[in-house]
């Protein structure tokens, strides 16, 4: 196989070369690079990470399956730590590879505008779908078949779980939402519903297990646009036990409102236009500067180090990785495929 490899530079590691060759895992234990692609380009992709030798290989799903994967490849999950559940929006499927050499393993799952794949347990999982009115699928990891779906609010997006309970965030889609459906995983029914301010776009959970909702705001490019929050919710009843306004709805226009919490989930990073900010979950203050300055389309933590990867994207060429210490210094930079929007961790 012929892999596009980039070697990562980084301002605190030695260029020098290792005396003994890196061990080969395959892409079994790793960071996986979503890269959306262009629209309608037919040229989404995945990249790998090995963080420990400081190598990126680029598009492993084209090289291993002779085939471009699709487009807009919105998200990326690990299930059953042996498969690869790649959702792609624009080509309405999810495709499954074996995660060591990321193989196809199954003919993919055709779904209608379907966003983030969530595994339940050993036997299912949940696909969040629809640009309106949506639906929550249900997967049978036997099977790889949708089994049944529910019924959640209009465009849901990420998943959250807490033990028993998965709370989807219901952005709108292309309308207008302000809620989280609660969703009891042992009777997979919608057993509540939690009000947020307008378009909650990502949700992220703290050292207390409470949720913090990032809600980016509405407008109809014409004459309303509302205000962007974060709020700090407690997931039991829906309180709101803190909120900041972060701006309004037209800044995010072509910034995603992103969330990410630190490994031990004592600090909340969210991007704006400006960059990346980050807050106190025990005691929040919103800070008027960014933690780290630029404009990135995605952020994610690593959850053993608590490094801070974010992604400059372009849509007509290849996207960068920048990693950052958990103190703002920089680790490492390189290149991906295009339009990068987050990371998976797979790490044993």
């Amino acid at each position: 196989m012929s892999f596009s490899i980039a070697g990562l530079l980084s301002v605190l590691i030695s260029c020098e070369k290792k005396d003994d060759p890196p061990v080969i895992k395959g892409y079994a234990e790793g960071i996986y690079i979503i890269n959306e692609g262009s629209y309608n380009a037919n040229n989404g992709s995945i990249s790998f990470l090995d963080e420990e030798n400081l190598m990126i290989t680029n598009d492993i799903f084209g090289a291993a399956n002779g085939r471009p994967l699709g487009d807009i490849v919105q998200s990326f999950s690990v299930v059953n730590d042996s498969l690869g559940f790649i959702v792609v929006n624009h080509s309405a499927k999810v495709e499954i590879v074996r995660l060591f050499d990321f193989y196809v393993v199954s003919e993919p799952i055709q779904v209608t505008y379907p966003r983030y794949f969530l595994q339940v347990n050993s036997t299912k999982g949940y696909l969040t779908a629809g640009n309106f009115e949506g639906n929550l699928h249900i997967i049978d990891l036997g099977t790889m078949t949708i089994s049944d779906s529910i019924s959640v609010g209009f465009g849901p997006e990420v998943l959250l779980r807490i033990d028993d309970k998965v709370y989807v965030a219901n952005s709108g889609g292309w309308g207008s939402d302000s809620t989280l459906s609660v969703i009891n995983t042992l009777t997979d029914q919608v057993t509540d519903t939690l009000f947020v301010e307008k378009i909650p776009a990502d949700l992220a959970l703290d050292s207390d297990e409470n949720i913090w909702v990032y809600c980016k705001g509405y407008t109809d490019y014409v004459d309303i646009e509302t205000d962007s929050y974060i709020q700090k919710i407690n997931p039991e009843n829906g309180q709101v036990l803190w909120q900041a306004r972060v701006g309004s709805a037209l800044e995010y226009a072509s910034t995603p409102a992103k969330l990410a919490a630190s490994a031990n989930g004592t600090v909340i990073y969210y991007n704006r236009p400006d960059g990346i900010y980050r807050i106190n979950a025990g005691n929040p203050v919103v800070n008027s500067s960014p933690f780290i300055d630029g404009n990135y389309y995605g952020i994610d933590v690593n959850p053993e180090n608590s490094r801070i990867y974010v992604f400059e994207s372009s849509f007509t060429g290849n996207g960068t990785l920048k990693i950052f210490e958990p103190d703002g210094t920089p680790f490492a930079e390189g290149t991906v495929g295009i339009g990068p929007n987050g990371a998976v961790f797979h790490l044993q």
